[in-house]
């Protein structure tokens, strides 16, 4: 069996599709701090938090330089059939043992972790999830040790002749799910093993939880870091409605991004509620679940309260709409199979982590989108034109006008939801009374909320 490493042109073709697809499967792709990943001839171990299966590899693999190849660990129980194997080694994956593997299985990691250093002398990296699973919150979870041990055996192998850094990675999505939702990599500041190799030297444990301690704490300024236990439905509820306080200035500025940054500074001030001020804590708690009650009475989102001047409803966005519905229609048309039978596979297959299933609806949708996409022109170059040319032009149409299509639907619910809102806030009394009790409620954690971070500043 060849090297895994080597950079074959198979893997390459199927490597640049897989990427491909992956930019096209979210609405936004957007990457900060490029300027952190290291362009020297460094040993880089990739440690991105994991929430989403196939697309956390993914969205570590779209980073990656050409004839640069990222080797990922997985658990060792998805190698047990010869075929998947094979399949798994061709995609770049070896076999990571855990104590549930059987005690007597942990000595081929030692075999392992020779082969990873291999990897990086090749001037490759390698990607471990650090969390050593992956969970539903968005919050980061314990790291376990692998890791450090392979950064610190490589730097011991290597010496002075390459320095071994670990790059911590951010990765938040819009949406575990739906496919057409932002994708955000925050690449943080690479942890230099070096620095720590003579703590490791005369005391291991020690220097393996200080490095641990940093990755976890640029792990957590990176992602959207819900970091409680008790108030976890209050977080997501509190963040999602702080998200929404964005108001555009005259600068060039990324919204969803700057709605992350506004989630990300609302969770670490829940955090320090949660430590210091019980009370207000219990009352934040009391007011969400209210929140979250009315909501969905509503049929809304705290999208609602959106202040981007694109949420915002006239006539000239509805004038839009019905201009560009005969593009959303055809987009429709053309995407509507390839789009929803993978989500129809999925909910009738057993499932039970809901951050698999992207991963599943993206594995069945590389598939299925260029047979359908060939099927469908095939029939319109039969049945409606024998032109190449007009063929050609609607077999491009059918990929372009997806991702379209996409976004034409989100901004019409968008637009209808506003209409709603706008309509209840001059209603009758016994029509808008639940959506002034919203209001009052979400002003009362904004309010609290606020005045918490004035006192911090």
């Amino acid at each position: 069996m060849s090297k895994i490493f080597e950079y074959t042109f198979s893997y390459k073709l199927a490597r640049n599709y897989m990427v491909f697809c992956f930019r096209q499967f979210y609405g936004e792709y957007i990457v900060t701090g490029k300027e952190n990943l290291p362009t020297d001839n460094s040993a880089l171990i990739f440690a991105p938090n994991h929430l989403n299966a196939l697309m956390d590899a993914l969205a570590v693999s779209s980073l990656m330089p050409r004839r640069k190849a990222v080797i990922y660990l997985a658990r060792a129980d998805f190698f047990q059939n010869k075929t998947i194997a094979k399949i798994m080694h061709f995609a770049k994956i070896m076999p990571a043992f855990r104590m549930r593997d059987g005690f007597e299985n942990l000595g081929k990691n030692n075999r392992i972790f020779l082969d990873c250093i291999d990897v990086l002398r090749f001037g490759h990296s390698i990607c471990i999830m650090p969390e050593g699973g992956q969970g539903e919150e968005q919050k980061i979870r314990p790291l376990v040790k692998g890791i450090f041990r392979l950064a610190f055996e490589a730097q011991k192998e290597f010496g002075d002749s390459k320095k071994v850094k670990i790059v911590p990675l951010g990765i938040h999505f819009g949406d575990l799910e739906k496919c057409g939702k932002p994708i955000i990599i925050n690449i943080g500041k690479p942890i230099e093993i070096d620095d720590y190799i003579q703590k490791f030297e005369t005391n291991a444990p020690v220097a393996i939880n200080k490095v641990k301690k940093v990755l976890q704490e640029r792990l957590s300024d990176l992602t959207l870091d819900l970091a409680t236990s008790q108030y976890y439905d209050c977080f997501q509820t509190v963040t999602d409605i702080m998200a929404e306080e964005f108001i555009e200035s005259g600068e060039k500025q990324n919204i969803t991004n700057e709605k992350f940054l506004l989630k990300q500074k609302t969770a670490k001030t829940l955090v320090e509620i949660e430590k210091t001020d019980p009370a207000l804590m219990s009352e934040l708690n009391r007011l969400s679940v209210n929140y979250k009650s009315l909501l969905r009475k509503l049929s809304f989102k705290s999208s609602i309260f959106s202040q981007v001047k694109s949420d915002e409803t006239s006539f000239s966005r509805f004038i839009s709409l019905i201009i560009t519905f005969p593009v959303f229609l055809f987009g429709l048309i053309t995407n509507v199979f390839p789009t929803f039978i993978p989500v129809w596979i999925r909910k009738i297959s057993v499932i039970g982590y809901s951050g698999f299933y992207s991963s599943a609806q993206f594995g069945l949708g590389i598939l299925l989108f260029p047979l359908f996409y060939l099927a469908q022109a095939i029939l319109f170059h039969v049945t409606l034109s024998p032109n190449w040319g007009i063929t050609i032009i609607f077999s491009l149409l059918q990929f372009f006008t997806r991702s379209f299509s996409l976004k034409w639907y989100s901004n019409l619910v968008k637009y209808l939801h506003k209409v709603r809102f706008n309509s209840l806030l001059v209603a009758r009394f016994e029509q808008s009374s639940t959506l002034y009790k919203l209001i009052d409620i979400r002003n009362r954690i904004v309010y609290r909320i606020n005045t918490k971070n004035g006192e911090n500043r």
